[in-house]
């Protein structure tokens, strides 16, 4: 896999916890929902696929 994972694994990881954080204080989604267990873990999967398509690294094709 290209890119780094990593990174993409611990981004997203807390970007959706906190975004769980914030629709369980906003009174969007139930603190007992499955949800708030779901949004973590789509955020990991969301981390890992940003972290896999961007671009890192320097663009070979283009020649000063």
């Amino acid at each position: 896999m290209r890119g780094r994972p990593v990174l993409g694994f611990f981004a997203g990881l807390l970007f959706g916890v906190c975004l769980a954080v914030t629709l369980v204080l906003a009174g969007l989604l139930p603190l007992n929902s499955v949800l708030v267990s779901a949004v973590p873990v789509l955020g990991v999967l969301y981390g890992l696929l940003m972290a896999g398509l961007a671009p890192f690294g320097r663009n070979r094709s283009s020649a000063p």
